[in-house]
């Protein structure tokens, strides 16, 4: 099982203190979070994309371009690309640049976004958002693996005797992930032979047994190459020597974010309470020390029926960087070589 550390690059303020950092030091604070992921042993690091709000990484692949000159073995991958939003030529040719940049280390989980308003002001309709995904897609991967392309679909301008300049070093091309939460999602992912991330916080805990066995065996009867399917769980963590002290110190920062995430979807949803209670085992985030953590975290794989990566969040909600570094640097050090021997035996 691999490791992936994520960041969506919300800037809140810290509620413990009030204060917000600059954007500047929210970016710089970015490329170091990935930067010492490489050094802890993390295989993968994740960025998220936004638009128009207090998540102010819009464009992910220049900041995954930074973090590669910092690195040499990340895989420098999205926490999601929003694709509707986007002409797949231009994702193409971007992380395919990144790709090269990179000696071959670039990859995207793609995804639809939840904001309604992003799409508005797009000028998109949502209820189109899953055939626009679908469509950027297949162009996107037939720019990838093959050249002098000739295409035309709904949603962009037809291409004629088109070759995407840079080609990527990764053959046939980067992995893609498709970000799901939902059994439409999953059989997407599915059907067109790609692997899967599952956000916890989208899903809880309890829909994840369905939903991957749902995946694998839409997947196998699919016919796409078993060597694809794969699954990736993204949580968010916070570990501290003392459990009491990291759930106390935690929660505010945890669900004061997503309580401002849901302000910005906008609607009546809210987290039933036992999602959103620190210790509790319906909890969508873990909290505590490494030994809870790995227990926690255990049985959250279990529950999916294993996972190939497992991806942690632990710098949201305008957490100060000395927290995250020490969460960061306890999971490493103590929570991974217990979950990496649990997967070995699995």
């Amino acid at each position: 099982m691999e490791f992936g550390l994520m960041s969506l690059g919300d800037h809140l303020p810290d509620p413990a203190t009030g204060r917000r950092t600059s954007q500047v030091e929210r970016f710089r604070s970015i490329v170091d979070y990935a930067r010492l992921g490489e050094e802890l042993g993390f295989a993968a690091f994740h960025l998220g994309e936004h638009h128009f709000s207090q998540y102010i990484v819009s464009v992910p692949q220049m900041v995954l371009a930074a973090v590669a000159e910092h690195t040499s073995r990340l895989i420098l991958s999205t926490g999601v690309t929003l694709l509707p939003h986007h002409d797949p030529l231009r994702i193409a040719e971007d992380y395919a640049s990144l790709d090269v940049l990179s000696h071959g280390r670039a990859e995207l989980v793609v995804g639809r976004g939840v904001f309604p308003d992003t799409y508005r002001q797009m000028g998109q309709d949502i209820a189109l958002s899953r055939e626009m995904t679908a469509e950027g897609l297949d162009l996107l991967r037939l720019l990838w693996t093959q050249e002098n392309v000739s295409w035309s679909g709904r949603f962009r301008a037809p291409l004629a005797g088109v070759t995407q300049q840079p080609r990527p070093v990764q053959r046939p091309h980067p992995a893609i992930y498709l970000s799901g939460s939902s059994p439409d999602a999953v059989d997407m992912a599915a059907a067109t032979g790609l692997p899967i991330a599952i956000a916890i916080v989208s899903t809880g805990i309890a829909p994840l047994a369905e939903l991957c066995g749902r995946y694998r065996e839409k997947y196998r009867e699919s016919g796409n190459d078993p060597a694809s399917m794969k699954v990736a769980l993204s949580v968010h963590v916070h570990v501290d020597r003392d459990g009491q002290r990291a759930r106390d110190y935690f929660g505010p920062h945890q669900f004061g974010y997503l309580n401002w995430v849901l302000s910005e979807i906008g609607g009546d949803r809210k987290f039933p309470p036992s999602h959103t209670t620190l210790g509790n085992p319906d909890c969508i985030a873990v909290a505590g020390t490494p030994g809870e953590v790995a227990r926690d975290l255990g049985r959250i794989i279990e529950t999916a029926g294993g996972a190939d990566r497992l991806i942690i969040q632990s710098d949201q909600g305008g957490m100060p960087w000395d927290r995250v570094h020490r969460s960061v640097t306890l999971f490493a050090e103590e929570v991974m070589p217990i979950l990496a021997a649990e997967a070995a035996v699995a």
